[in-house]
């Protein structure tokens, strides 16, 4: 369970995005607007995935890409889990922003989607697919129960390669003790103590460990993230959230 497994065209690495599109995504960040920079980002973290995995020009099926996003309702943008070549020729859908923060059932549909993609691999005798990955984004404004049971189920969901891996970022201003002064150089985030905020903090706990085969990807991107690091992000910089969604295409490709 080092997730060491490659991503190839007959064994994809899945990602989902669980993206918070409650008002508060509307308020304003870096010059723009939280739901315009996660847009943006969306759209990036496709590029970067065609990019690993274009072969003659042509985005190999290495990836497999679900999004979810929830406020009052819950809404799986894109009808199920995706191949990469479906997302390209179809586009990445703009998400906007509206209603309120159910995170619990963002989280309980992302659950449902996951159990039902790990028995399809055994149903259909797929051969050992990396782990997934969760990439959840939101600025914490939550409206509804807390939802850390339901994340608990879901990275405690198991394949060959290891646990689902859950990833979050939190947009919000001044939630680190020490303020980052050079992103391209930050180390990322190890330590509980680091975080001002009480929801900060509770979605550090909730972030699994960031893979070592990950890590040092994305480090070959001008990155310099350390070992011991958490897949918790702050979402305090648009450069920050780009980065956050970079690491999902993290996994080894073949």
């Amino acid at each position: 369970m080092n997730y060491s497994l490659p991503a190839t065209t007959l064994t994809p690495a899945l990602v989902v995005f669980l993206i918070d599109t409650s008002d508060s995504m509307n308020e304003a960040c870096d010059n723009s607007t939280k739901i315009e920079i996660v847009n943006a980002s969306l759209r990036e973290a496709v590029r970067h995935m065609i990019r690993r995995s274009m072969r003659d020009g042509i985005p190999q099926p290495q990836y497999q890409v679900a999004i979810i996003s929830y406020n009052t309702q819950v809404e799986n943008v894109l009808r199920g889990i995706r191949s990469l070549p479906e997302l390209v020729s179809a586009g990445v859908p703009k998400l906007e922003a509206r209603g309120e923060t159910n995170t619990v059932a963002g989280f309980l549909a992302v659950e449902e989607l996951l159990t039902e993609y790990i028995a399809s691999l055994e149903r259909n005798s797929i051969p050992p697919c990396p782990a997934p990955l969760v990439c959840h984004l939101t600025d914490a404004h939550f409206s509804t129960e807390d939802p850390d049971p339901v994340v608990k189920r879901i990275r405690a969901m198991k394949v060959a390669d290891g646990s689902v891996l859950v990833e979050n970022v939190y947009i919000a201003d001044e939630m680190l003790v020490q303020p980052i002064a050079d992103w391209t150089n930050w180390k990322g985030l190890m330590r509980e103590n680091e975080l001002k905020h009480d929801d900060a903090k509770r979605l550090f706990r909730l972030s699994s460990p960031l893979p070592d085969v990950y890590r040092q990807n994305i480090n070959n991107y001008g990155y310099h993230l350390q070992k011991g690091s958490v897949l918790f992000f702050p979402g305090t910089h648009r450069d920050l959230v780009r980065l956050a969604f970079a690491i999902s295409a993290g996994t080894h490709l073949k």
